[in-house]
């Protein structure tokens, strides 16, 4: 066999495995995309799950308040889907991403008419203790959920609001200890001092 026969066997040789494995390179990773990853925590919701949970927990909250005749006049809406009342306009600064902020809350379920008659899941006052919360710091000791990240930068310090807080803004599809999975949630928020 003459060398440049010889070299020619090998460019082609080379040629198809170099196309064999652009192939099987391109194969294995139009396969990734296709499945899950087995290490993402089901409990996160997906931007596509979020949005489909967005307009259902909406629908919802619009008919609490339809079903309980409550007035919605000074009602106002986040684009994230968060309903809220200023019940006491604060007078302090505004809170803003990264303040660390002393608050007294109570959360409740949507169970009745009215916030008041709602059965409550957590609530500061009785304790007399507020709490800390840390503005959009994930992992802090006073994290809070996300909807609450977004409550308290619409407030003053020394204002009182409630929110009512769609759930992949709250716990999510798995729920809490005494929250349901997707489930709408409502907190009176007081503001008291910056830290």
């Amino acid at each position: 066999m003459s060398p440049i026969t010889f070299l020619k066997q090998k460019a082609t040789y080379w040629n198809a495995s170099v196309t064999l494995l652009l192939v099987l390179l391109s194969l294995s990773f139009s396969s990734c995309e296709k499945q899950e990853d087995p290490y993402r925590n089901p409990c996160i919701a997906t931007e596509e799950e979020k949005n489909a949970q967005m307009l259902v927990d909406v629908k919802a909250i619009k008919k609490y308040f339809r079903d309980n005749d409550i007035d919605t006049t000074d009602m106002q809406v986040t684009a994230s889907g968060i309903h809220y009342f200023t019940i006491k306009e604060g007078t302090g600064d505004m809170i803003q991403s990264g303040d660390r902020v002393s608050v007294h809350y109570i959360g409740k379920h949507l169970s009745a008419a009215t916030f008041d008659a709602s059965r409550t899941f957590d609530n500061s006052y009785p304790t007399g203790t507020p709490f800390t919360v840390y503005v959009d710091m994930k992992n802090a000791p006073g994290s809070v959920i996300e909807g609450w990240n977004q409550a308290l930068k619409l407030m003053k310090i020394g204002g009182v609001s409630r929110f009512y807080i769609p759930s992949y803004l709250a716990y999510g599809k798995c729920g809490s200890q005494s929250i349901r999975p997707n489930e709408v949630l409502s907190f009176e928020i007081e503001t008291l001092r910056k830290l």
